[in-house]
């Protein structure tokens, strides 16, 4: 009798769970995990910052020109960091453009951070072409920035024109910034002098003369050089001091060492020497009021040369 009670029952479960609705999939839960915040510890050392390192600053003083003509001092501003204290040892060199050494230089320290050469650069009349070079070596507790090297080309030096002025057998190189201060003669028998006292004290005093006159058809001796060289005194007759028999361009000549007295005065070199068509020349250099002959001087005299007829 149960079991036939039971069974409608059961029967209508299934009917009412059949045509109930689907139930929906579960929702997934979000789960929040915190995100770790490091608390500062006042005990724990910071990062170090880094500091940049200080240095010199190097600016070179250059002209605008560097001539054989004007000496130039060799000058470098070496600027310390502020506040900040430094010493430096400075030196330079020149090189030629074939990067040979033509001159070294020590810079002493000067006021206001400036470093300048004693000794000063001094060209050579006909530099050989190209770029020449300053190189700077800086010695001091702090690193330095700012260019160590500096090219430059010397400044060409202009000569006069001394066409029909001179011999047609000779030739000289006189550059134009010697001041003429006396010609006298002709072609035939003469003289011209030529001075250089440049701008400044730095710059080299000195004079070139060149005297000639037609001489003896026989090969030149001691008593003729002495004639031809005291024909070229004027007022002030210098004192010989020494006489060297030499050649030049393989013609017989006399040197004679000199000392001119005055205010100018100072010791000069006279060449006696007989040309090819046995024309007698003097040349001489002599400082003007200094204890050495300007190197320009004798730069200037070693051009002196006869024509190749």
């Amino acid at each position: 009798m149960l079991r036939k009670l039971i069974t409608p029952i059961f029967i209508t479960l299934l009917l009412l769970t059949a045509c109930a609705p689907a139930t929906p999939p579960p929702t997934l839960a979000f789960t929040y995990v915190p995100t770790f915040t490091p608390i500062f510890d006042p005990t724990q050392a910071p990062t170090p910052t880094i500091t940049p390192i200080p240095l010199l600053e190097l600016t070179v003083h250059w002209p605008a020109e560097v001539s054989a003509l004007r000496p130039t001092p060799i000058e470098v501003e070496v600027v310390p960091p502020p506040g900040i204290a430094a010493s430096a040892k400075v030196s330079a060199k020149v090189l030629d453009p074939h990067f040979a050494l033509y001159q070294s230089f020590i810079l002493g320290p000067q006021d206001g951070n400036l470093y300048v050469s004693a000794d000063l650069l001094r060209l050579p009349l006909e530099p050989a072409p190209g770029d020449w070079w300053l190189v700077l070596d800086v010695e001091s507790e702090l690193e330095a920035e700012g260019s160590r090297t500096k090219s430059f080309q010397p400044a060409p030096v202009p000569y006069r024109d001394l066409t029909g002025l001179l011999p047609a057998a000779a030739d000289l190189h006189v550059p134009q910034d010697l001041m003429e201060v006396q010609a006298q003669g002709d072609m035939t028998a003469g003289g011209r002098v030529w001075r250089y006292k440049g701008d400044d004290d730095t710059s080299p005093h000195g004079e070139v003369a060149l005297w000639w006159a037609p001489g003896p058809h026989k090969p030149l001796s001691l008593n003729t050089a002495v004639v031809m060289l005291e024909a070229t005194y004027e007022t002030d007759t210098p004192a010989a001091t020494s006489t060297e028999e030499t050649e030049w361009q393989g013609q017989t000549a006399f040197r004679f060492q000199e000392t001119w007295p005055g205010p100018e005065g100072g010791p000069s070199e006279a060449l006696v020497v007989q040309g090819p068509d046995y024309w007698l020349y003097v040349l001489r250099i002599r400082a003007l009021g200094g204890s050495d002959i300007p190197r320009l001087m004798r730069e200037v005299s070693e051009t002196f040369a006869f024509r190749e007829e």
